[in-house]
């Protein structure tokens, strides 16, 4: 079986992958008691501290979210409207500029079918050249027939443009004040429910943020790992009682199923490993690793099937060490450290926040093969190396060097990396994105997977905004589905959830109220809900309850979401 839980790794099942009941001690017993008392204590102290929010103002509150809808609509539709008839004289010039080209075109395919002609006496194999270049020229003038019909009409939309444009523009305007009177009141509703002053305190935060990470790490849990050894149990201590630490791991989301004292091991190794790591961009980077890989990393294999199983590859490892096959947390640090001091990442890596660094970081791609991808790119394609801040320019090398198409799959070789194999080889939407993604972690790009309907993309940070590349847009697609988060996307579900969260943190002061508020949730015991839409892929909707389910209570986190979008709209104002 898988061991370490006392170094980076939590025992499983080599059958099945299930991590087989952990014994307490009467020791590991006290302390589940302990952290029970603990919790129970905390949630009386906190729903004391918080006050009740009255019903009827709830009700008040969701009555105008939802008179939101009809004037959120019609304000969509008359700026789309607008655009339409702004846009007309540009689609005109672009249609004429096309046609420039269609004489030149049509009079290449002349000459073609000419010597076509020429060459096709008595010669069957040129007959079929003259047939191709018939159907080229053919296809030539068809084009340019459209496009003529195209310009004719677009010179009919200038001119409808010319009387429909002011009234389209005052409904536009008049639909936009009229959702903006709507938001006001969605917020003065809010605003009645009386929490503004204690989502704007700071002073709740560390009795919240203990109690949260009790309840997700649950007190038996944290009795596992601190009974292991007394060095375990101080790490347990360590982090209740450093508030710093432990709010900034939450503002980050957490650590992933409640593994902190996973990620508190990992963290106080990366402090012991370098000096660097107390302060500034390193202690955010060392957090970085010890969230992202509080649940082990599975490091890519050579081969090209991927991912090795952490359940094979790691049950011959000692216990306390670091298990062969997983990526080494430690070392994942260290390199990014060099690599950053050496300037080989991109620009804008100083400044990311810890949420931000976790995209970077969590990589399965092992250290050597990122270095390989740096050098790959700076010899292959330093093009696609952007000498500025966008970081768009990277993914670029997917659409210049990896083929589309699954043809070359077959050729793919056993002593290659994946990655390798891949830009040889190419491959379609899924082999696509994981090259994209790997070159940008690489040079210390957060990165995630994106997953559309029948397509995977990937999705990247920009100074800007986080951008989506080879696939669609954020949001609602023209059938009605919402693309889901996949690698590195955390539990947000729909892909506008994970964008809203990002746009959010640009403002830190600000976007500590969201979080309060997730944390109040928490002690409500609402589940977590990670944005407004709550589906995506291949359903247009919310999944209806079934026959006698009850809906769970989501006012806590309704109110974080809401929170969340108000920040949106200030800081787009």
């Amino acid at each position: 079986s898988v061991v370490l839980i006392s170094g980076y790794a939590d025992a499983a099942d080599p059958k099945n992958g299930a991590e087989p009941a952990v014994v307490l001690t009467d020791a590991g017993q006290a302390l589940e008691a302990k952290y029970a008392a603990m919790q129970a204590a905390l949630k009386a102290e906190l729903e004391k501290a918080i006050p009740t929010l009255d019903e009827g103002k709830i009700a008040a509150w969701l009555q105008a979210i939802q008179a939101e809808e009809a004037p959120e609509k019609e304000a969509l539709a008359t700026a789309k409207e607008v655009a339409k008839w702004q846009g007309a004289e540009g689609r005109l010039r672009q249609l004429e500029e096309n046609l420039k080209y269609g004489p030149q075109t049509l009079e290449d395919a002349q000459a073609d079918l000419a010597r076509a002609r020429a060459r096709g006496e008595e010669n069957p194999e040129r007959a079929k050249l003259l047939q191709s270049a018939e159907s080229f020229l053919a296809s030539r003038q068809k084009d340019i027939d459209q496009l003529t019909a195209a310009i004719e009409k677009a010179k009919v939309e200038v001119e409808d443009a010319k009387v429909k444009l002011p009234d389209a523009i005052k409904a536009a305007e008049a639909a936009k004040l009229a959702h903006e009177k709507a938001l006001a009141a969605t917020w003065q509703a809010m605003d009645a429910l009386g929490v503004n002053g204690i989502l704007s305190s700071s002073g709740l935060d560390s009795k919240l943020a203990r109690y949260v990470i009790l309840k997700d790490a649950t007190p038996r849990g944290r009795a596992e790992v601190a009974q292991q050894s007394p060095e375990h149990e101080k790490l347990i201590e360590q982090l209740f009682a450093n508030d710093a630490l432990m709010i900034q791991m939450l503002v980050a989301d957490g650590a992933p199923g409640g593994r902190y004292g996973q990620a508190m091991k990992i963290y106080t190794d990366i402090q012991k490993a370098s000096s660097k790591a107390k302060e500034g961009i390193f202690q955010r980077l060392a957090l970085a690793v010890s969230l992202a890989h509080a649940v082990p990393v599975p490091q890519r294999s050579i081969a090209s099937a991927g991912i090795e199983q952490v359940t094979e590859t790691c049950k011959d490892a000692p216990a306390g060490n670091h298990a062969s096959g997983v990526i080494d947390p430690v070392k994942r640090y260290l390199s990014y450290e060099k690599w950053y001091e050496a300037g080989e990442l991109q620009q804008g890596f100083a400044d990311l926040s810890v949420w931000n660094l976790i995209r970077v970081v969590d990589t399965a791609d092992p250290d050597e093969m990122l270095v390989w991808a740096r050098e790959m790119l700076h010899t292959l394609r330093p093009d696609c190396i952007p000498n500025d801040g966008d970081t768009l320019v990277f993914v670029n090398v997917v659409d210049k060097e990896i083929a589309y198409g699954s043809g070359g799959v077959k050729d793919d070789l056993p002593e290659r990396h994946f990655m390798q194999n891949i830009l040889a080889n190419g491959g379609i939407c899924g082999r696509r994105g994981f090259f994209g993604r790997f070159v940008l972690q690489a040079f210390g790009v957060p990165s995630t997977e994106r997953v559309e309907p029948g397509h995977s993309t990937i999705t990247l940070w920009h100074p800007s905004w986080w951008q989506t590349r080879l696939g669609g847009n954020w949001g609602r697609s023209n059938r009605g589905f919402y693309a889901k988060m996949g690698d590195g996307g955390g539990s947000y579900g729909a892909d506008v959830n994970f964008l809203t969260s990002s746009q959010a943190r640009e403002d830190e002061t600000a976007f500590m109220k969201v979080k309060r508020a997730q944390w109040i949730a928490s002690l409500m015991g609402e589940p977590w809900k990670p944005g407004l839409i709550t589906y995506s892929m291949k359903s247009t909707g919310p999944a209806p309850l079934k026959p006698g389910e009850v809906a769970k209570p989501s006012t806590g986190s309704d109110l974080a979401l809401h929170a969340q979008r108000r920040l949106i709209a200030q800081l787009e104002a």
